[in-house]
């Protein structure tokens, strides 16, 4: 039965309440820097099918890819067994997974003892083995990333907890085995708190209004959104972005965009686009569908259709199969979001002229990810941080571009510098400050990126990190400039310094410095104008 809108006014808003909790209280449980300082996770409830009904504000690229992650559910699981006992567990890239550091953890939701949704959350792990710390920059294939969880189901009193297979399968194969397995604690306590919530909005609203609720909410989703995109002039729009695989021997990348807006709808084909390559560079479809849908909604003039699974039916994306964009098995995927942010730019490139009002020059748009640690032989003992530093964003024709912010698909927080030297011992932050002059000159000027600089305190500190936009800037939109190159750098303690490429891995000694330095956004309109 169709409910009135002022009542599916209050459903929505207890739902957008419950996943708002989880995410509050995921962050707070937290053990790592990525996810407690970072803020590298997402959260959502499904409802009992696996489909997307309510989603927190966190890292668009995991939140619009968790109904990816839960895809092939009636096909593992029999839903009709599960129990409140049940979990499930997966990372696999190429099963609906993105890569191997998110691990997605759902949990069923019985109300009044009827399986009537899942609570679902994913967090960026700091470390899930292979073979470096954090970070394998030189992966060829999946496996050398790390544990691989496919979509599988275990009893979490049996199998969690010291003693539990799942949980000892976890700590044996990790470095940092309190803060993986304290960060999926973190996860079941948020995925507790939609279980709770949501059978206190059942008791107010009642289970049956609460359940046709999550139908109707994912069909006025997907009206708005398409009442959205048939305000977009139909045509057939195209772009062409470029990513950096030259440590792969692969030169430059290119990433094609033809996309047809139809009526309502809105076909995305990245046909044309380069080959899957050697290193870690490959993007799962997961990956790419979510940043292609992404921009979309940036693009829409209704800001605040809510983000479930009905915004996701009047879209489609297609890459083709060993693709850059689509990679077979087992390709290495750790640096995915490269590739994914040039889907991200081509989208919002194709089609900014069509919606001028809604579209920013491009940003410096790389996460730039970067991992410091170090293993005390003596005690066998390992400290491993994972930094993930933005850059600047792209002017509009209305302001200057954002300072310092991270990917519009990646989101994340900086870790601030006091909370990295409480928590770790093997490194000190000696200087941190905006990478002045690099956003791109225009009537308005892109937003300037940043620069880091990390020295070791201890011999045998191993760094790694990966970014792009290190030989060619974000570039401008309306005649204007593009924006300044991120750079990787190491300077020893005998004064020496050396460049390290946008792909990296190395090792410091005691008064070693590594800097790390993010590019500026690209100018809108002539500069002068």
């Amino acid at each position: 039965m169709a409910l009135d809108a002022s009542r599916l006014g209050l459903i929505q808003a207890a739902f957008s309440s419950v996943t708002r909790e989880m995410a509050t209280d995921l962050r707070r449980a937290a053990f790592s820097s990525i996810v407690r300082e970072a803020r590298d996770y997402s959260v959502a409830l499904t409802d009992a099918r696996g489909e997307v009904v309510d989603q927190a504000e966190c890292i668009p690229i995991m939140t619009a890819g968790i109904s990816f992650a839960l895809r092939g559910l009636a096909d593992a699981v029999d839903l009709s067994t599960l129990t409140e006992d049940d979990a499930l567990l997966m990372n696999d890239p190429f099963n609906g997974g993105q890569h191997l550091q998110d691990i997605y953890l759902f949990t069923p939701v019985f109300v009044d003892e009827r399986l009537a949704a899942f609570a679902a959350s994913v967090a960026h792990h700091v470390d899930i083995g292979g073979g470096s710390p954090g970070l394998n920059a030189t992966a060829t294939e999946i496996y050398q990333e790390g544990l691989r969880l496919p979509l599988s189901r275990f009893s979490v009193s049996r199998d969690w907890g010291r003693g539990g297979f799942v949980e000892e399968l976890v700590r044996a194969n990790v470095r940092v085995p309190d803060l993986v397995v304290g960060d999926l604690n973190a996860q079941f306590a948020a995925n507790r708190t939609a279980a709770i919530r949501l059978r206190e909005a059942a008791a107010r609203f009642g289970t049956a209004d609460c359940l046709d609720a999550m139908d109707q909410l994912k069909d006025y989703a997907e009206r708005r959104t398409r009442a959205a995109l048939g305000r977009i002039p139909d045509g057939v729009y195209e772009s062409v972005q470029t990513l950096d695989a030259s440590p792969w021997i692969a030169g430059t990348v290119e990433v094609h965009a033809r996309i047809t807006v139809s009526g309502d709808s809105i076909d995305l084909d990245f046909t044309g686009t380069g080959d899957q390559v050697e290193g870690n560079v490959n993007c799962p479809p997961a990956s790419t569908a979510s940043a292609a849908i992404s921009a979309v909604r940036c693009l829409l003039d209704e800001p605040d259709i809510p983000f479930n699974e009905g915004c996701n039916r009047p879209v489609t994306v297609h890459a083709p199969l060993g693709s850059v964009l689509n990679p077979r098995s087992p390709a290495a995927v750790r640096s995915r979001l490269t590739p994914a942010s040039r889907v991200f730019n081509a989208v919002v490139d194709a089609l900014g002229d069509q919606v001028p009002e809604r579209t920013a020059a491009t940003g410096f748009d790389t996460t730039t990810a970067f991992t410091v640690s170090h293993l005390d032989r003596a005690t066998g003992g390992y400290q491993v941080v994972l930094e993930i530093l933005g850059g600047g964003w792209g002017a509009c024709d209305a302001h200057d571009g954002a300072d310092a912010l991270d990917n519009p698909i990646s989101n994340c927080a900086n870790a601030p510098v006091e909370a990295l030297e409480s928590d770790y011992s093997h490194f000190r932050i000696v200087e941190y400050a905006l990478h002045e002059e690099s956003g791109g000159p225009g009537t308005r000027r892109g937003g300037h990126g940043i620069r880091r600089t990390y020295e070791a305190v201890t011999d045998g500190v191993d760094i790694a990190g990966y970014a792009d936009r290190h030989r060619t800037g974000a570039p401008g939109r309306a005649g204007a400039e593009p924006g300044a190159t991120g750079a990787f750098s190491v300077t020893r303690a005998d004064g020496s310094v050396a460049d390290l490429p946008v792909v990296f891995h190395d090792r410091l000694q005691a008064g070693d410095r590594v800097s790390v330095v993010t590019g500026g956004g690209g100018g809108h309109g002539r500069p002068g104008a």
